[in-house]
């Protein structure tokens, strides 16, 4: 009798155990060949990052512009040379790329500790802006705005992100994308292509491998743009546009409040692995070599935002 227990102990704890191995098994007819992408879902932007950042948590975000060298970085933060290697895994202290963004370890502005709290004189060429959706307002998450760091690609956002049920209005997919100021449109990828599964990939290792964003890439998960400049160094990009509206070309003028594209979710990672589940306009203002609000605290790069559009 007690083999025949024994016996049935066994059988149930071999059922037990091919239960249990076959649970994984549920995405097996997935692309095998797209990674899982870390990323703020459209009903949750602000998601939790990836358990293992690139970078450490602590000290400045600092994103490299042309002419910087690791010294005159270093000096700018008072911190050494060798601390910003270590804390970036730098392979080589005199390569550096534009773009690249940095973590400066327990830095502060030289002389001037106290410059962060503190948001920039207001700047003369930032006014008599609206916003790029009709009854919007800036996000209800600083993950939304610049800054707000982007682990699946080893860099940080450099617009401000607009999502339904985040910005005051619906943000639907095929919604009205306006200008924001007056301008001529100095881009517009009519003949846009999406990346395909392989593209997506090498863009991500390449990333995860340098450490950081490339121009390059960069450029790839913004997806179908429009640039248009307002002079005087400033430009806005709408970025992720689902398609571009009839007139919009290279060298066209246009006006504030003008139709230049519609919602989509181009060159984001999802556009490639699930379309349809990153439905959102990101909105860049360019200032010269730079982004608005590039190396701030989030309070100051919101004030430096509420500015922006202050009577529209």
């Amino acid at each position: 009798m007690w083999l025949l227990a024994a016996a049935t102990a066994l059988v149930a704890a071999l059922v037990v155990f091919v239960t249990l191995g076959n649970s994984g098994d549920d995405d097996a007819g997935a692309d095998p060949t797209v990674s899982p992408i870390v990323r703020p879902a459209t009903s949750a932007p602000s998601a939790s990052p990836s358990p293992t950042p690139t970078f450490p948590l602590d000290g400045v975000r600092y994103t490299v512009v042309d002419g910087d060298t690791l010294f005159d970085i270093a000096q700018r933060f008072g911190v050494s040379v060798e601390s910003i290697v270590a804390a970036n895994r730098l392979p080589d202290a005199t390569e550096i790329a534009v773009g690249q963004v940095l973590i400066i370890p327990n830095g502060e502005i030289a002389g001037s500790p106290t410059v962060e709290a503190t948001a920039p004189p207001a700047d003369p060429r930032l006014t008599g802006f609206s916003f790029p959706i009709a009854g919007a307002c800036l996000p209800t998450s600083d993950n939304l705005m610049p800054n707000a760091p982007r682990e699946y690609r080893s860099g940080i956002h450099e617009g401000v992100d607009f999502y339904t049920g985040y910005n005051c209005v619906d943000v639907p997919a095929g919604g009205a994308v306006l200008s924001a100021k007056g301008g001529t449109v100095v881009r517009a990828d009519l003949a846009f292509v999406e990346m395909t599964p392989a593209e997506l990939n090498e863009i991500l290792e390449r990333t995860q491998a340098q450490g950081y964003t490339d121009a390059a890439a960069l450029d790839k998960f913004r997806g179908r743009q429009v640039w248009v400049d307002h002079g005087d160094g400033i430009i806005t990009r709408y970025c992720h546009l689902r398609a571009i509206p009839a007139g919009i070309a290279l060298g066209v003028g246009v006006s504030a409040g003008q139709l230049v594209g519609y919602v989509g979710d181009s060159g984001t990672p999802e556009a490639v692995a699930s379309p349809g589940v990153e439905i959102h306009l990101h909105w860049e203002v360019r200032v010269d070599d730079s982004f608005l609000g590039a190396g701030l605290p989030p309070a100051t790069v919101r004030t430096q935002y509420e500015r922006l559009f202050a009577g529209s």
